[in-house]
């Protein structure tokens, strides 16, 4: 009687997914995705602001740094070639100009230092040589200027820089720094 026994029919199984079952299963595949893929982008533009805020602090402090350097062992300061803003002087040429003992040659006993901004970089020219830019190209200078102080014979330069990120998506990313230097 085995021999006889009647053979089952493929269609009579039910294993397979109904269409329903199968629609909420892309629904939830596609929800899932869109969630993971939303988190992914949020990741990416978080990381793209924490490395433009990184760089800015970083062009931020080192121009800095390097114009305190010049600063405190400059001689006296050039006031013929300088622009304060607390002079009154027309600020949008913002340059300030130093006579150093540090790196003359043997014929001159002074050399003159000069920083100035132009198109957002800032430059430092020493004499007899090409200007260098103290900061990268991701990053632009915005505001850079500078006031002069006089006590006795005392002279004290203050400094107040704002660079921020080149990119205007991360606009935000921006660093304001002020700070005062006397000359030694």
């Amino acid at each position: 009687m085995k021999y006889f026994a009647r053979k089952k029919n493929v269609f009579d199984d039910k294993k397979g997914f109904t269409l329903i079952e199968m629609l909420i299963y892309v629904a939830l595949v596609g929800i899932i995705s869109m969630v993971l893929f939303g988190t992914l982008l949020f990741i990416i533009k978080v990381n793209n602001k924490i490395i433009a805020l990184s760089r800015v602090n970083s062009n931020a402090y080192s121009t800095m740094e390097r114009m305190t350097y010049e600063i405190i062992n400059a001689q006296y300061v050039y006031i013929p070639t300088s622009n304060f803003i607390n002079y009154g002087l027309d600020t949008s040429v913002d340059q300030l100009s130093l006579a150093t003992e540090i790196g003359s040659s043997s014929n001159e006993d002074i050399n003159y230092i000069d920083f100035y901004l132009d198109n957002y970089v800032l430059f430092i020219k020493k004499e007899g040589s090409v200007p260098i830019a103290l900061n990268s190209s991701d990053v632009q200078i915005t505001k850079l200027e500078f006031s002069y102080f006089k006590n006795g014979s005392r002279e004290s330069i203050q400094i107040d820089i704002k660079i921020k990120a080149k990119n205007s998506s991360l606009s935000d990313s921006e660093v304001n720094l002020i700070s005062t230097v006397a000359l030694r």
